[in-house]
């Protein structure tokens, strides 16, 4: 009777959830509609400064740069449906823009500057942008040939003016300044707009060698703005630090919802980010994992230069305060691996452990925490992770010194966010939150697609506002992912905890997701390796890593080249072959092979690898009776030696 009732109490909530969301979007035709009526509010305030590129500006300005902007954009000839480029890193600029695509009704195309030029090639051609607003004469130079080629494009926009202007384009070029002139001389007719109409376009890796166009609704991101807000409770006037791509969902999003809010946006980059997150005072930081888990070794290491005394002591207050949260959230029932129900003499035990060390850790809180959170600047209201896995190491140090920092989930195709953990609830480590108002989250077997229970793993599928309209001209991809239910699969492993806590463990889909955010497409990257005569068989790894390992498997030529046998090696029970001139060998050979790989990317070399004593097979349950590789198995049987390999990082 009991669990009939909870399951009708929790029914109930959800349909409130969902009326009030469908009241919020009921009051507006477009998401600029809704964030200009927004930052009206806040005319007086500061709201963009950006030193790196000399920008300075007020809500007042940013309002009236986009309806100038969107004027400009329409007296050049963009209308209702049209697509509009906008290859950018992250810059006080970049908003307006992107908004005064939207906002006479053209959908913006979003991407960075860092993508190779292949991959651009294909975005305009795919797109079919008519317009191109692009970040400077640089990065204009480098794509001249393909703007000259393409027939759609119109116009490029510069954003700022360094590098030296292109002489040979055929399509006309102008500064922002010059552009935004022409808005001023041109009357703005609003089209008639919907919710449902396409908002802007991002591209999401694929296995195919070319990334896939997620195209989001306005309904889709306006849905994200009162759920966020709701798990953050921010105010006005609040200091946020922007760092992130701002062609990724998780900082698109970020940036709408912090202009929505009236706060000051700090753009900074990794060079300046410590020193700007120090003298700007941060309320509000969102980042990925591979930047929180900087932070924290900068803390060690600055404190092991002044003092070796120093860092010991801080070391054993970190981990007598760790020791002092795990009683704590046990005696709170906060554990998100616990299965079972609490035992009572369990309870007892960690709560009077709790009781002991407390004192310990208000003491080191008042004496070392405190300090060392204003010096750094991490006295933060509250700070996000996402886009990707934070490591338990990185929750629990940041737990320990009492810095808010909360966990989200999602991904392109969904807004981005899915779960959060509210900044007004307790932390529960090692779980992504609790899903957001009016999304559904639920947990089902992998092939068989039946619903699990609670704390059992399972594919993660989810429902909501937030999920995308489809791949753009992918209709086959989409129904791959989206169900006539409009459930859509992450691809990600999971389970929910008695408290609707999603806890994440692995991924069913191949990509690999870096600690930088950073996806990785291994299969590609593989097969270049493969096309070596002494590398087997080989398997990325890398999953919520700042970097790419690889499980390898030799081949006898590989042995014999570095006098080893077969024989020799069947002796014992190793796992993996510790041979250092072998080792070094199959690097070398994964290195030159990789250069082969069109439009490598940085984060895409391996830096670590194991050699495997065995290869993949079916005897061994480690590949699939059509040949495909069982990576979770095999991440499962080798993840020992993972750690290892990522455990000096």
């Amino acid at each position: 009777m009991t669990n009939i009732i909870i399951k009708k109490n929790v029914n109930t909530d959800f349909k409130k959830e969902v009326e009030k969301i469908n009241e919020f979007l009921d009051n507006y035709n477009s998401f600029p509609q809704y964030l200009l009526e927004c930052m009206e509010n806040y005319c007086g305030l500061k709201a963009i400064i950006d030193e790196a590129n000399g920008v300075d500006l007020t809500y007042e300005q940013v309002i009236e740069n986009i309806n100038l902007f969107s004027s400009a954009l329409q007296e050049k000839g963009i209308h209702k449906g049209d697509f509009v480029a906008l290859i950018s890193e992250n810059n006080g600029l970049h908003f307006i823009c992107h908004q005064g695509i939207m906002k006479t009704g053209a959908c913006s195309v979003l991407r960075g500057t860092s993508s190779p030029n292949q991959e651009l090639e294909f975005i305009l051609n795919h797109s079919e942008a008519k317009g191109l607003i692009i970040s400077d004469y640089k990065v204009l130079n480098r794509l001249a040939e393909i703007i000259n080629n393409n027939q759609n494009l119109q116009f490029v926009v510069i954003l700022f003016e360094s590098g030296e202007k292109p002489e040979n384009l055929n399509k006309p070029v102008f500064p922002i300044k010059t552009f935004i002139e022409f808005g001023r001389n041109h009357e703005f007719i609003q089209p008639e707009m919907n919710i449902n109409d396409n908002a802007l376009m991002m591209y999401t890796s694929g296995t195919t060698g070319f990334p896939k166009g997620v195209l989001l609704s306005h309904k889709n991101v306006l849905s994200q703005m009162l759920p966020t807000q709701n798990a953050l409770n921010l105010k006005k006037g609040m200091n946020s630090l922007q760092i992130l791509p701002v062609w990724h969902a998780y900082e698109m999003l970020t940036q709408s919802l912090f202009f929505s809010l009236g706060l000051y946006l700090h753009f900074t980059n990794l060079k300046r980010l410590k020193d700007d997150i120090k003298n700007y005072d941060i309320d509000m930081f969102m980042s990925v994992p591979r930047i929180w888990e900087s932070l924290r070794l900068d803390i060690y290491q600055n404190l092991k230069k002044k003092s070796k005394l120093g860092y010991y002591i801080f070391d054993f207050a970190i981990k007598t305060s760790i020791l002092y949260k795990i009683h704590k959230m046990y005696s709170e029932k906060r554990i998100t691996n616990k299965k079972s129900s609490y035992k009572l003499t369990s309870n007892i035990y960690h709560k009077i452990a709790r009781a002991f060390i407390k004192p310990l850790h208000i003491l080191f809180n008042e004496l070392i925490y405190k300090k060392l959170k204003n010096k750094a600047g991490l006295n933060f209201y509250v700070s996000v992770s996402g886009g990707g896995s934070l490591s338990l190491k990185d929750e629990l140090f940041y737990d320990a010194m009492g810095i808010n920092l909360r966990i989200g989930y999602g991904l392109t195709e969904t807004s981005p966010v899915l779960t959060i953990r509210h900044v007004d609830d307790k932390n529960y480590l090692c779980s992504v939150g609790k899903p957001l108002m009016a999304t559904e989250v639920k947990i089902v077997e992998p092939n068989e697609r039946y619903e699990l229970g609670v704390f059992e793993k399972g594919l993660v599928l989810v429902r909501g506002p937030q999920v995308m309209k489809g791949y753009y001209k992918d209709e086959e991809a989409t129904r791959k992912v989206v169900d006539n239910e409009g459930w859509f699969n992450t691809g990600d492993l999971g389970w929910l905890t008695n408290d609707n806590q999603l806890v994440l463990v692995g991924r069913m889909k191949e990509t690999i997701v870096l600690s930088s955010g950073e996806n990785v497409e291994p299969v590609p990257i593989e097969e270049a390796c493969l096309q070596s005569n002494y590398i087997e068989q080989i398997v990325l790894v890398g999953q919520d890593e700042p970097g790419l390992g690889a499980l390898v498997v030799p081949s006898k030529e590989a042995l014999e080249k570095c006098g080893l046998t077969i024989k020799e090696l069947n002796r014992g029970t190793n796992l993996v072959i510790k041979n250092p001139d072998l080792k070094e060998f199959i690097k070398k050979e994964i290195d030159n092979y990789i250069k082969s790989k069109p439009n490598l990317k940085s984060f895409e070399k391996i830096k670590n690898i194991e050699i495997l004593k065995d290869g993949f097979n079916r005897e061994n349950d480690l590949l699939s009776q059509t040949g495909k590789l069982k990576r979770n198995k095999i991440f499962d049987k080798y993840q020992d030696f993972i750690k290892k390999m990522f455990s000096n990082k």
